[in-house]
């Protein structure tokens, strides 16, 4: 999640994002005269704001946040800029509703990259020793590494980057959108718009009909030597680590992140935003609810602390 951003295909000045600022309707102020020739590379989520883009804060930030909105112009409330006064800011009533309004414009009018900052290579590519049916559906701005083999009926959306010598089954479906709704002040439901994608690792496997939804500003990461099993989902922006083992329809809750060498059982959920540590391992149907330190053994719903358990093979 480091310094990972949107980036626009071009940088803009203030003026030109001003331009669509104002084609969203909303209402807003700026904190102070913005330079006309500073430019803006992108855009990035508050928590982990990026110098020179444009984010938005909608509740008082912590202070590992606080850190990274030096340079970064973050639309916000003028109450909550008292947090962070020397940053620049556009102060609207709904800052979250203005930021969804300035990225669906910006992404309709094919200002973003494909791939995020993290991506190191940004022209998407097909190896040609990768071997794809010629019943796969891929979109513009996807890449597919060396030796990686991707079966009939796959539907492979943009912002998707897959790794060396992977094995994706029949019927996966590899950044799709997500469920990311918002109602806004005045009553509006709008849907978040996934600008982000999934990046795969090397050697991962995903079992037939999987789904993998791509992130919203930071990426859905699928780490090296992962294992997925069939029917299995996992929701936008979720992080899973080197040699976990998820089984058979297993359902993991957006923003989830888990540590290198977890093991998942079967039918297993995971509600979103839970940070699963290292070398855990996570009994058949169970429901986490709760964080999870590294090392322990859980089952049942919702799910406790067992001595030992064993849910899947040592990856």
């Amino acid at each position: 999640m480091l310094n990972e951003y949107i980036p626009f295909l071009q940088s803009l000045n203030w003026e030109e994002i001003e331009c669509i600022v104002q084609r969203t309707g909303f209402i807003y102020e700026p904190s102070a005269k913005l330079p006309s020739d500073k430019l803006l590379k992108g855009v990035s989520d508050g928590r982990y704001a990026v110098a020179a883009t444009i984010c938005f804060v909608d509740r008082e930030p912590i202070s590992d946040i606080l850190e990274n909105l030096g340079d970064a112009l973050t639309i916000t409330t003028k109450e909550l800029h008292q947090n962070f006064p020397d940053a620049m800011a556009l102060y609207t009533e709904d800052p979250r509703a203005l930021f969804i309004k300035l990225i669906d414009l910006l992404n309709r009018e094919k200002k973003c990259a494909p791939f995020t900052s993290q991506i190191k290579k940004q022209v998407p590519t097909i190896d040609p020793e990768s071997s794809v049916d010629e019943r796969v559906i891929i979109e513009e701005g996807v890449s597919i590494g060396k030796g990686s083999v991707i079966s009939a009926g796959c539907i492979l959306k943009r912002g998707t980057v897959i790794g060396e010598n992977c094995i994706i089954r029949e019927n996966c479906t590899i950044g799709c959108n997500g469920i990311a709704l918002y109602k806004t002040s005045n009553g509006e439901t709008l849907r978040f718009p996934h600008l982000a994608g999934v990046n795969m690792g090397n050697n991962v496997e995903l079992g037939a009909g999987t789904v993998i939804v791509r992130g919203t500003l930071l990426n859905t990461v699928i780490s090296n030597d992962v294992v997925i099993g069939n029917l299995s989902n996992i929701g936008h922006g979720v992080q899973i680590g080197k040699k976990v083992w998820v089984s058979v329809g297993s359902m993991i809750g957006g923003n989830c992140s888990i540590g290198d060498g977890t093991t998942i059982g079967l039918g297993v959920r995971l509600r979103d935003n839970l940070k699963i540590g290292e070398d855990v391992s996570i009994g058949m149907g169970s429901v986490v609810t709760k964080n999870l330190p590294s090392g322990i053994s859980v089952f049942g719903n919702p799910a406790k602390n067992l001595r030992s358990l064993s849910t899947g093979p040592k990856r």
